[in-house]
């Protein structure tokens, strides 16, 4: 079952549909997509999409995800995440124009980290996913940083992570 994510604002918009989970094959634990087409400069010389569309896909998911929880847009004084590490498991291929929806989940939160996971699905299902860590950092001071209260309680609400 889906939270209630018309309580957040601009969240709703991000949802996951019942339409989109029938469409792309998308499981219930997922509550936050961006579907789109896959365009062209996401695409190299092999006429597949490139290894780094997904990641930039999961990049902007994130900006959304975070900013549609309340968190300031990338705020220099604000605790943001940064990136410490990733894997991530291409399933199959793409190819130009083909329908996609982007998702992404936190699964587990400690004290100044967390741990997103993602998906890109198309009309066969998931075919890549990603685990990524991230560290809260203040960018102004490069300093760790707790994840701030308000986004926590957010990401809870939302996504139901395992916490420590």
């Amino acid at each position: 079952m889906s939270p209630d994510l018309g309580h957040y604002g601009d969240l709703a918009r991000f949802a996951v549909t019942d339409d989109l989970k029938q469409r792309f094959h998308i499981s219930d634990d997922w509550h936050f997509a961006i579907p789109k087409l896959v365009e062209w400069r996401d695409c190299d010389a092999f006429a597949h999409v490139n290894h780094t569309a997904y990641l930039t896909w999961y990049e902007s998911l994130r900006n959304l995800y975070f900013e549609a929880l309340g968190h300031p847009r990338h705020a220099m004084d604000v605790p943001g995440p940064v990136m410490k590490h990733l894997e991530t498991d291409y399933l199959r291929g793409l190819a130009y124009h083909t329908p996609v929806c982007v998702t992404g989940r936190v699964v587990s939160m400690r004290n100044t980290s967390l741990v997103m996971t993602y998906a890109t699905w198309d009309a066969e299902g998931c075919c890549n996913s990603s685990t990524q860590l991230f560290v809260m950092v203040v960018n102004q001071t490069g300093e760790k940083a707790p994840i701030p209260a308000a986004l926590r309680a957010a990401i809870i609400a939302l996504d139901d992570p395992e916490t420590a």
